[in-house]
């Protein structure tokens, strides 16, 4: 009833922020340790809705204290929290810290957490199932990739059993090349000895050097280990050097014993290594490739050099899934074109998508949104989703700005209901103006045609300010932001990019000097710190100058600059002098890097959407961007 009322527009009740303050004043005993000053409140909090979560924190923050009793008894209390999964896991993990084996081995279950996992299995060491507990040490040792601290007491004792054989270890290093683990792959060449050990030396330096894979001296010798090495030198030299790559595989398959499998892997790179540099099959040999890998390779290399009738045949020769999708039709589409034959672009054209946008701009026909109308969402609407436990939880944990536990109740919310409700749920989220939820929850629903809740209007005049000063149309900033930070205000990548935008603090530093951007931001310093980044008009403001910027240094292309924004400048020059005077289609379909050759799919495609939810109509692609500088 409390979140009922906060979300209807009515005044708050007195209760309700009575409720809230004395949910807020337990948590804050919780954190001071005042353990029993906390419990004292919740017992005040009665059935309000979020009362288990004092308890929660409460063993959260106690976990060494927490009795088994205490943490199944809050279990089975409060099974339906998805922090109570969490805290389970975080009390099993502290048991294994203590060396309770017993309690621990009692309470095994299948797990995806390698902490857990190894706890688990130097739980049945401790008590007493030794060779049990070895044999699974196995499996968790020979994983391609590092494991946590919590494995090294197992793995110090599994190293001293012959299941630490040299078979094994090789193995893993081969995976760990293969994964490109190669911190792991060099750290694993200790372990082995003799001729794996020299073996494993010169397939490491393979991966910087494949080039030394033609020598043979090293793989000489007809050996299981050597012929992972050169399978592995092969592939890795085919896209750089594949004539040289196709030389070496022409001795090597006379003089080693590969299986199948591995003749069939190399001699698909082999052949994509030569389209790439336009050597294609000849129509003899086309019938002895079969791998999904090369056949796709094929289609990608002729696309990139236009061989269009080679399009043609090699996309027939993709499996039936791979020929269904948008991507195989568009590009057949346009080999048939090129070679002046009928075209399916028409068919494609309805479709909204980047290749369907493609299609009707290659037609000259109109973009076609089919957008479903704006659903009513009413208070009864509301009021019935605020009936479910979990999802008034989330409302009233978001209301309180616990948004990590508001999205686990919330996530855990769309994996139970069915799509009528998740749309519904959509709707509420966007009520909450939690706009990155509203797009996955959307896009959960399979609400794809609900396009006012996947793309969403907001800070419209902020961009549409900055669109004017800095000349760029507003949809395509609204269409960066969409792919950018799905309208996170407060997002952070990997590399520390920060806000709606996506601004990287030396690229907001180098706008702000290039700019004189400090009299819009009210930065009387003309410094920006990550503070700023945060804030949406200063992230917008910056962000968009920076687009602006990269549009003049492109010539107005947009993919170029959508591409540099993402990637980098440098690389979009380095693509550019390797593909001069290409079409641009061509071009986005053959950048290097798969996530700017998306994130440059999306943003065009989600454009044409916002401009055409702006009733202002527009083809994917401008006149001059249909060709990249000569």
């Amino acid at each position: 009833m409390f979140a009922l009322l906060w979300l209807s527009g009515n005044a708050s009740s007195a209760s309700e922020q009575d409720y809230r303050a004395t949910y807020r004043q337990a948590l804050e005993f919780v954190r001071q340790g005042q353990f029993s000053r906390s419990e004292e409140l919740q017992q005040q909090l009665g059935d309000y809705s979020l009362a288990p979560y004092v308890e929660y924190h409460r063993l959260n923050n106690s976990i060494r204290q927490t009795s088994a009793s205490e943490i199944d008894s809050f279990r089975e209390r409060q099974g339906d929290l998805p922090a109570t999964k969490l805290l389970y896991s975080r009390w099993l993990k502290d048991q294994g810290k203590r060396r309770n084996w017993r309690t621990l081995f009692e309470r095994r279950y299948d797990t995806t957490n390698a902490e857990l996992a190894c706890y688990f299995v130097r739980a049945q060491y401790g008590v007493g199932e030794k060779a049990q507990a070895l044999d699974a040490t196995t499996a968790l040792w020979s994983k391609p990739s590092s494991q946590p601290k919590a494995c090294d007491p197992l793995f110090a004792v599994w190293r001293g059993t012959e299941r630490f054989s040299q078979p094994v270890i090789w193995q893993r290093f081969s995976d760990a090349m293969d994964a490109n683990e190669r911190v792991l792959a060099r750290y694993l060449q200790r372990y082995l000895t003799g001729a794996r050990r020299s073996t494993a030396k010169a397939f490491y330096e393979l991966r910087s050097q494949p080039q030394r894979v033609a020598w043979r001296g090293a793989f000489a010798e007809d050996t299981a280990e050597n012929r992972e090495a050169i399978s592995y030198g092969i592939r890795r030299l085919s896209t750089r050097k594949p004539d040289s790559a196709a030389s070496a595989w022409a001795a090597f398959s006379k003089t080693h014993t590969f299986i199948d499998a591995q003749r069939e892997l190399i001699a698909a790179h082999v052949t994509v290594g030569l389209a790439q540099a336009d050597r294609f099959p000849e129509p003899e040999q086309r019938e002895d490739i079969r791998s999904d890998y090369a056949v796709q390779g094929l289609v990608t290399a002729a696309i990139a050099k236009q061989r269009w009738a080679e399009v043609v045949y090699w996309v027939s020769r993709l499996s039936p899934d791979q020929a269904s999708e948008e991507r195989a039709s568009y590009w057949l589409a346009r080999a048939q074109s090129q070679l002046g034959e009928p075209s399916s672009f028409a068919e494609l054209a309805p479709q909204r998508s980047y290749y369907g946008f493609l299609a009707a701009a290659q037609q000259r026909s109109a973009t076609q949104l089919r957008a479903m109308p704006t659903r009513a969402f009413t208070a009864e609407d509301e009021a019935k989703l605020l009936q479910i436990p979990g999802i008034a939880r989330a409302v009233e944990l978001f209301a309180l700005g616990d948004n990590l536990n508001g999205r686990r109740e919330w996530y855990q919310q769309l994996e139970r209901q069915d799509k009528e409700t998740q749309h519904a749920m959509a709707y509420l989220a966007q009520r909450l103006g939690k706009l990155f939820l509203t797009i996955q929850t959307a896009n959960g629903a399979q609400a794809r045609d609900d396009l006012a809740l996947r793309f969403p209007a907001a800070y419209g005049p902020s961009f549409d300010d900055v669109a004017l000063r800095h000349n760029i149309d507003s949809s395509l900033l609204r269409a960066i932001t969409r792919q950018e930070s799905a309208f996170q205000v407060k997002a952070k990548s990997n590399a520390g990019a920060l806000g709606l935008m996506q601004v990287m603090p030396a690229t907001a530093k180098l706008a702000m000097r290039r700019g004189n951007l400090a009299r819009h931001l009210g930065a009387g310093s003309g410094q920006v710190i990550e503070h700023d980044l945060v804030i949406p008009e200063r992230n917008i403001e910056i962000g968009s100058y920076h687009l602006g910027w990269l549009l003049k240094r492109y010539d107005n292309l947009r993919p170029l600059a959508i591409a540099a924004y993402n990637a980098g400048e440098s690389r979009v020059d380095r693509w550019l002098r390797r593909s001069p005077s290409v079409p641009i289609d061509v071009w986005i379909e053959t950048i290097p890097f798969r996530e700017t050759r998306n994130y440059v799919q999306n943003v065009l495609a989600f454009q044409v959407v916002y401009q055409g939810l702006d009733q202002r109509p527009a083809p994917i692609l401008q006149d001059n961007e249909w060709v990249t500088p000569g």
